[in-house]
């Protein structure tokens, strides 16, 4: 077999059609599929992030349920501005059922915070302490209303066993009539 200048020339052809397939078909194609392999890669990196970021939000609307009953539970324990003085009558009344003598009792300023207020009371008990005090303030715990003592200075009186005379700031919380500083509920 003889090779002649028209094979000679088909095979230049041949082997720059070759080349030029190269050059302007394949060599392209791999680069766009090393450029989509790596956006694929980029892509699955931000989706696994977001599975990881997100994984929590899926209680996140049982935990907000949760911290709305909660809420609920501690508005339902705040009497209303104007039960206030319901709340006052009946720490008082204890005072007189264990035997304590009320010798003052002063209300504070109120304190107003975000969609409660309280409402300091100073009162001077003078009575026993264990079966009088004592059980006072077993009772105040009991009450179906957020209370807290504050401050409280204890002084037993000289020639009386058990005597003493306690003088305490006791904080009644209530939650206000115009709720303007009110959580709204998320939902």
């Amino acid at each position: 077999m003889r090779l002649g200048i028209k094979e000679l020339i088909f095979m230049v052809l041949m082997g720059g059609l070759l080349v030029c397939a190269y050059l302007f078909v394949f060599k392209p194609d791999a680069e766009k599929v090393k450029s989509l392999d790596a956006d694929t890669a980029i892509k699955k990196k931000a989706l696994a992030d977001l599975r990881a970021s997100t994984a929590g939000i899926q209680d996140l609307e049982k935990k907000i349920d949760e911290l709305q009953q909660a809420i609920t539970f501690f508005e339902s324990k705040l009497p209303k501005e104007k039960e206030l003085d319901k709340i006052l009558e009946s720490v008082t009344t204890k005072a007189k059922e264990h035997n304590l003598h009320t010798k003052t009792f002063k209300t504070g300023k109120i304190e107003n915070s975000a969609g409660y207020s309280e409402q300091p009371i100073e009162m001077v008990l003078q009575g026993d302490f264990r079966n009088g005090f004592y059980a006072f303030l077993l009772d105040l715990e009991k009450l179906s209303r957020i209370t807290r003592i504050s401050q409280m200075n204890l002084t037993k009186l000289e020639g009386q066993d058990g005597a003493m005379v306690a003088k305490l700031t006791l904080s009644i919380f209530f939650e206000r009539d115009n709720s303007e500083g009110r959580v709204a509920a998320v939902k």
